[in-house]
């Protein structure tokens, strides 16, 4: 049975959430929210670290609401993430952190369009600068969305136009 302690810290911790992102939650969305942060951020909510992590997870969500831990790509976009974000405080130029970043994910950056790099950093509420300095924490959220797109290509069958290939089709 939980305690007026803890159900009071749990409230406090929803509202906490609900302020940073703007947004209400329902009880279930957030029960389910809760055991997420514990599995993966080692959410403790009578601790002291209770609120900074619920912080952070609310900063994550606001900048890219796309940031679920329900996805069956979430382990292997977390770990993207966890890559830089806990690696050293690094500075990167955004033109390194593609290339750190394509060499990450196994992608050849050539065939990452243009616009979808944009993309990467705009939903890490970043503006990409290929000369700009960012700090690695910073990209983390870049290398989350950015897993998505490799993941996705990577379970594209390979595409073959070329004319022989057509021919023994028919």
């Amino acid at each position: 049975m939980a305690t007026k302690r803890y159900l009071a810290k749990y409230r406090l911790l929803k509202e906490t959430y609900e302020g940073i992102t703007v947004k209400g939650i329902s009880d279930i969305t957030w029960y389910r929210t809760v055991a997420s942060l514990k599995q993966y951020l080692s959410l403790e909510i009578e601790s002291i670290q209770a609120q900074s992590i619920v912080e952070t997870y609310a900063q994550l969500k606001r900048k890219c609401p796309a940031f679920s831990f329900r996805t069956s790509d979430f382990s292997e976009r977390w770990q993207a993430f966890k890559h830089f974000y806990d690696g050293e405080e690094v500075q990167y130029t955004g033109q390194q952190f593609l290339v750190a970043l394509a060499d990450y994910l196994k992608i050849n950056l050539d065939d990452v369009p243009r616009s979808t790099r944009y993309y990467w950093f705009r939903q890490a509420t970043l503006s990409y600068k290929a000369l700009q300095s960012y700090q690695s924490k910073d990209l983390a959220l870049v290398a989350f969305v950015a897993a998505k797109w490799a993941i996705n290509k990577r379970s594209q069958p390979i595409k073959s136009a070329t004319i022989e290939v057509l021919a023994l089709v028919k």
